[in-house]
């Protein structure tokens, strides 16, 4: 089995795609639903404010792409299947708007395979998984430290939504933790995710076809402040100053008064501190103790030396915090 050749994108960002899921799920740690929408939006000609800071690739995307081959030839030839690692087209349900792109095709034998942790194969969604016909495999690398269960954004969705589109049924995915141990994850049919799956793309290709049609853009319901910051990207001045009614009303006084106490919260950790550090000295350690047990060790280092920089200009964008002036006498 030779190793494969990174082939590069093969999906249309117009629509979403497997590897695209965990974001829309919320569950990505780079990605939101809103960010997914905007990626298909720009596929359509839409420019936005924030077109600067879309991710085009890093040094661990580089490397990821470079070792995928190897990764793939590596689990097959542990599975003991064979493999076809040369994919050139994508695959598309024929159901809902939905393509993925596949690492690699596993030939299953039919056997059944359980957990063998001494082996690095786990059947993690399943007590054990069938190797019945052709399986999903997809390729992982990660810096994060070896686990017995994959991440959900780390091919678990993904690969549901590949064998939605290729009728497959079942995948592994293939993730090298660290560069230095190889782990396999097989699973089965999961019908609950894939349910979700066709609710959430059909809904997230409802909201693309209505902006065709309509110009109208539904975003969903702001993550964090950076993403609403990100699809309310400049304030109109010629909308009315709103007052806050309701629910809304008492999230915002319950902000306030968390507000208050966090403030109260920093002055006493400054105060507290500040003592602590005139009691230290010259001294760079020290160790809190309860009883004869430590229980904090306290460090007070010298700070590296930085380098002039220049930083440099960037166009104008909404705040990721509110200003708040409060009314004293409220």
């Amino acid at each position: 089995m030779e190793v494969k050749k990174y082939i590069g994108k093969l999906t249309d960002d117009a629509v979403m795609s497997c590897s695209r899921l965990p974001a829309l799920f919320g569950l990505s740690p780079w990605s939101s639903p809103n960010d997914e929408l905007k990626k298909s939006m720009r596929a359509l000609g839409v420019k936005f404010t924030d077109d600067h800071n879309v991710f085009t690739g890093n040094e661990a995307a580089k490397h990821g792409n470079a070792l995928e081959g190897y990764i793939l030839k590596t689990g097959a030839e542990r599975l003991g299947l064979e493999a076809d690692l040369e994919i050139t087209e994508r695959i598309e349900s024929s159901e809902i708007s939905l393509q993925g792109s596949l690492d690699g095709i596993l030939y299953g034998d039919g056997r059944v395979l359980t957990t063998d942790k001494d082996a690095g194969i786990y059947c993690y969604n399943a007590e054990s998984v069938t190797l019945d016909g052709p399986g999903v495999a997809e390729a992982k690398l990660t810096g994060a430290p070896p686990d017995d269960q994959p991440a959900p954004y780390r091919g678990p969705i993904q690969c549901q939504g590949l064998q939605i589109c290729g009728g497959y049924k079942w995948h592994a995915i293939f993730t090298l933790f660290r560069g230095t141990e190889l782990r396999i994850f097989v699973g089965a049919t999961d019908a609950a995710m894939q349910a979700k799956i066709r609710a959430e793309v059909t809904d997230f290709q409802s909201r693309i076809d209505l902006f065709k049609t309509d110009g109208v853009t539904d975003w969903y319901a702001a993550m964090t402040p950076n993403d609403a910051a990100s699809i309310f990207a400049k304030p109109e001045s010629d909308l009315p100053e709103l007052v806050l009614e309701g629910d809304i009303n008492e999230m915002a006084i319950e902000m306030l008064s968390l507000r208050r106490k966090k403030k109260e919260i920093d002055e006493k950790i400054q105060s507290l501190q500040t003592m602590i550090m005139d009691h230290m000295g010259l001294h760079e350690t020290a160790y809190a103790m309860h009883g004869d047990r430590a229980i904090a060790r306290l460090t007070w280092p010298m700070t590296p030396a930085s380098k002039e920089y220049v930083v440099k200009a960037r166009p104008s964008t909404r705040g990721k915090t509110l200003r708040i002036k409060e009314y004293h006498d409220a």
